[in-house]
C-alpha cells in the first residue's frame, strides 16, 4: 500500500528511468497470483534486471479494487499487487505497473454497451469473453481514469504502462472487423470534419484521408490527458510512452508467424532508431517479445535471436527490456541463461550507456505522414519498402545512421536539429508538409546533401497531389511524369561512373519518373528502357533513351540528388549488392568523411554514439552472421575486422571481451586512426577517448 513516509530509498526506485536500467516485463496470467511474489521479485533480480512489470488492472485487477465494473482477478487471495510491490522493493527493483484498458469484461459491456467498439454490422469486438474499448467511448474517456486514480492513490508503484492503447480493428487470431463504427466515433467524426465517417477503410472514399487524421488526434489527445491524469495522482509515477507526453519511451520487438516473408532481421534497431529519434533525452527500450508468436506465447525464441535484438537496441544507446507470459519459472527457458547473462554484463558496464548523444552525421528520414497517406496519390508500398531498403543499404554499408522523424523536423527547431547532420536520405518520402519542405531546403543551402528517390516530395502531408515538387533543391523544374512498369529494363554507366567493377549496367524494375531538368543539372547514369527477354534469338535491345538516372545540382552550399526510380525497394526485395553499393556513393561521395569505417568480410553494423560526460566515444559493432532468413543462430565470430574512427586518441577498451586495443599506426589521410578488432561474436563496443 501506499506509504507517504518518503524516503531517499523510496526516491531511488522513482529514478529508474533516468538511467540504463534492465527491465522484465511479466504479463501474468490469472493464476500468476498464487506464485510467491518474494521469489518472483528475487528471480528477477538475479536474473539482472533492475526493475518489473506487473499487472495492475483493467481487464482485471491485480488488487482488491471496488470499482463496479472493473473486475478483481477470480483467483487472487489477499492483495497480489501489494505484496508484489513490496517484494521487489525489498529486493532492491522498481516496480512498473501495466494497466490494459484496451478491453473490458462483457459485465462492462452489458452495462454500457455504448462505450465499445462496433465493427462494420455493429458488432460488437468480442474476444474470449472481453470487449473492444473504443477511444472515444466511455470506457476509454472516463472509466479509465478511474482505475488509473484508485490504484495509483493506493499503490507506491514506480512507473506505469499501458498496453495495445488506442485503436484497434483486429484481435489476437488477426481477424480484422475493419473501422470502428460506434455512435461515439459517428458523432465526433462528423463534429470535427463536418462528414459521415468512411465506407472503406481506403482513398477510394474521400473522407478517409480525414478519417486517418482523426484517428491520430483523438487517440494522441486520450494519451496526453492520462499522462497529464497519472501525474496529478501520482506526480513521482513515470510513464512510458512514444508519441504525445511520455517519461520514458517504449515499444515491442516481435516475430509473427503469418507476416509476410522476408524475415525484418532489423525490427529491433528499426523501432529503437525511432525512439531515439523521438526523445533523444529520455531512456528508451523496445522489449523482446521471447515468445515466437502469439498463438505459441510459451515456445522460446531463440537466445541468439534476443541477443542480436539486444545488440540492435545497445548500438543505438537504447536499453534492456525481456517481455514474457507469466513468470520466469517458464516451461521453455531455453533462451533464459544467455539473456541472464547479458542483463549481468549490461550491470557491469552500465556506466558506459548513460547519456549518450549519436555521432552518426547521415540521417534517414522517417515520415509518418507517408507511411499513413502515401497510398492516396503516390505508389502503395504497404510494406514500408522503400524506407527498409535504404535502411539496408545504409546499414549493410556500414554507414552509422539516425532517424530524422518529420514531426521533429517542422515543429520548433527543426532546422537546428539537422545541424549535426552531413548528408539526409529520403527513401520515396512521398508525403511533404511546407513547413518540412523549407526545413530540408534550408539544409541543402547551409551545406547539406540530400539524397531522394522515387516519388519524394510530390505530395502534401495528408497524401494530397501537389501543382510542384515541395523541394525547391531538387534538380528538377516541374511534376514528373511516370512510366511504369519497367519489367525487362536497365540503367547503363560508363567506366568509372560507380564504383562497380566489371559491369556497365544495373537492373530497373517498378516505376521510373521523368521530369524537366533545372539548367545546370547533372546527370549520371541512363535509362535503357524495357527489353525483350525472349526468345534468346530476340534479347537485344532495340530502343534507347536518354533520361537520366541519378539528376544532382549544387542548392546554395550544399547539393541535392535525385533518383526517379527506387533501388531502395529493389533493395529490400532483391538483395543486389549494386543497389546498395549506389545508395551509399551517392551518400558518401558528396559528403565529408564518416565518424567511422569498418573494413572485413562479414555481415556487421557499425554505430557510434557520443557520452559528452566522459569525453568518448562508444562504438558498436554487431555481428548478423548468425541470421540467414527467419533463422537465428549463434553467429560465427568475425575475424580481422579493422574499425577506423576519426577524432579518437589513445587506446581503446572492448567492453565484451575485455581487451585493451591500441592503434595500429597514426592517422591516415582522412583522420582516421585504424583498430585490429578481437574477434567478434555477437557484437562489441569499444570504448575509447575523442581527441
Amino acid at each position: 500500500m501506499l506509504d507517504n513516509t518518503a524516503t531517499s530509498t523510496a526516491l531511488s526506485f522513482k529514478d529508474w528511468y533516468r538511467k540504463p536500467y534492465r527491465l522484465i516485463q511479466t504479463n501474468l496470467r490469472q493464476m500468476d497470483v498464487l506464485y510467491d511474489q518474494r521469489a518472483l521479485a528475487r528471480e528477477a533480480r538475479e536474473f539482472g534486471a533492475t526493475a518489473l512489470l506487473y499487472n495492475i488492472g483493467g481487464i482485471y485487477a491485480f488488487y482488491p479494487s471496488k470499482l463496479e465494473l472493473q473486475l478483481v482477478n477470480p483467483v487472487m487471495e489477499g492483495d497480489a499487487l501489494g505484496a508484489a510491490i513490496e517484494a521487489a522493493h525489498a529486493e532492491g527493483l522498481s516496480l512498473i505497473g501495466r494497466f490494459d484498458v484496451s478491453k473490458a469484461s462483457k459485465k462492462a459491456y452489458d452495462a454500457h454497451p455504448e462505450w465499445f467498439a462496433r465493427g462494420q454490422k455493429g458488432e460488437p469486438l468480442e474476444y474470449n469473453g472481453t470487449y473492444q474499448a473504443c477511444v472515444n467511448g466511455g470506457w476509454y474517456q472516463d472509466y479509465a481514469f478511474r482505475i488509473i486514480e484508485e490504484a495509483l492513490s493506493q499503490y507506491d508503484v514506480d512507473g506505469v504502462f499501458f498496453n495495445m492503447f488506442g485503436y484497434r480493428n483486429s484481435n489476437y487470431s488477426g481477424q480484422s472487423f475493419g473501422l470502428c463504427r460506434c455512435e461515439n466515433c459517428q458523432r465526433r467524426f462528423r463534429e470535427m470534419y463536418g462528414q459521415e465517417l468512411p465506407k472503406t477503410a481506403d482513398f477510394s472514399d474521400p473522407a478517409y484521408a480525414d478519417y486517418l487524421e482523426f484517428q491520430d488526434r483523438t487517440a494522441l489527445d486520450l494519451q496526453v490527458r492520462i499522462y497529464e491524469h497519472v501525474h496529478k495522482v501520482s506526480p513521482q509515477t513515470a510513464m512510458f510512452g512514444r508519441r504525445g507526453k511520455r517519461d520514458v519511451l517504449r515499444w515491442e520487438v516481435q516475430r509473427a508467424i503469418e507476416r509476410p516473408l522476408p524475415e525484418w532481421p532489423y525490427q529491433s534497431g528499426e523501432q529503437a532508431r525511432y525512439l531515439r529519434a523521438l526523445g533523444p533525452d529520455q531512456m528508451a527500450a523496445s522489449t523482446s517479445a521471447n515468445f515466437i508468436d502469439f498463438a505459441w506465447r510459451f515456445h522460446s525464441e531463440t537466445a541468439a535471436y534476443n541477443e542480436l535484438r539486444f545488440a540492435q537496441q545497445l548500438g543505438v544507446g537504447a536499453t534492456l527490456d525481456l517481455y514474457l507470459l507469466g513468470v520466469l519459472d517458464q516451461a521453455d527457458k531455453s533462451a533464459l541463461p544467455r539473456i541472464s547473462e547479458l542483463f549481468h554484463w549490461h550491470r557491469g558496464v552500465e556506466g558506459h550507456y548513460e547519456n549518450l548523444r549519436s555521432a552518426a552525421t547521415v540521417g534517414l528520414y522517417h515520415s509518418f505522414k507517408t507511411e499513413r497517406f502515401r497510398s492516396r496519390n503516390g505508389t502503395p508500398d504497404p510494406r514500408n519498402t522503400a524506407f527498409r531498403g535504404a535502411y539496408r543499404a545504409l546499414l549493410e554499408a556500414r554507414i552509422p545512421f539516425d532517424f530524422v522523424l518529420d514531426e521533429k523536423v517542422e515543429a520548433e527547431g527543426g532546422g537546428e536539429l539537422l545541424d549535426r547532420y552531413d548528408a539526409l536520405v529520403l527513401p520515396s518520402v512521398t508525403c511533404l508538409s511546407d513547413a518540412e519542405a523549407a526545413v530540408l531546403d534550408a539544409f541543402v543551402r547551409g551545406g547539406g546533401t540530400l539524397l531522394t528517390t522515387g516519388d519524394s516530395a510530390l505530395c502534401g502531408p495528408k497524401g494530397e497531389l501537389r501543382e510542384a515538387p515541395a523541394l525547391d533543391c531538387l534538380p528538377i523544374a516541374g511534376m514528373p511524369v511516370r512510366h511504369a512498369p519497367m519489367k525487362g529494363a536497365y540503367l547503363t554507366f560508363g567506366e568509372g561512373d560507380l564504383p562497380l567493377p566489371g559491369t556497365r549496367l544495373m537492373m530497373l524494375d517498378g516505376e521510373f519518373l521523368e521530369a524537366p531538368e533545372k539548367a545546370g543539372a547533372e546527370r549520371l547514369m541512363r535509362l535503357l528502357p524495357p527489353q525483350r527477354f525472349g526468345p534468346p534469338e530476340l534479347c537485344f535491345p532495340e530502343e534507347e533513351s536518354d533520361l537520366p538516372g541519378v539528376l544532382s545540382q549544387d542548392y546554395g552550399a550544399g547539393r541535392a540528388v535525385w533518383l526517379p526510380w527506387n533501388p531502395d525497394r529493389q533493395y529490400y526485395r532483391d538483395s543486389l549488392p549494386a543497389h546498395r553499393t549506389l545508395i551509399a556513393d551517392l551518400v558518401t561521395r558528396n559528403s565529408p568523411p564518416m565518424p567511422a569505417r569498418l573494413t572485413g568480410l562479414g555481415h556487421a553494423e557499425v554505430t557510434v554514439q557520443a557520452q559528452p560526460a566522459t569525453g568518448t566515444l562508444k562504438v558498436h559493432v554487431i555481428n548478423y552472421a548468425g541470421q540467414r532468413g527467419n533463422l537465428y543462430e549463434d553467429p560465427p565470430k568475425l575475424t580481422g575486422l579493422k574499425l577506423g574512427l576519426r577524432g579518437v586518441a589513445g587506446e581503446a577498451a572492448a567492453l565484451v571481451s575485455g581487451q585493451t586495443v591500441a592503434s595500429s599506426g597514426p592517422a591516415d589521410a582522412d583522420g582516421y586512426l585504424w583498430f585490429d578488432l578481437p574477434p567478434v561474436g555477437a557484437f562489441e563496443v569499444l570504448s575509447i577517448a575523442t581527441a
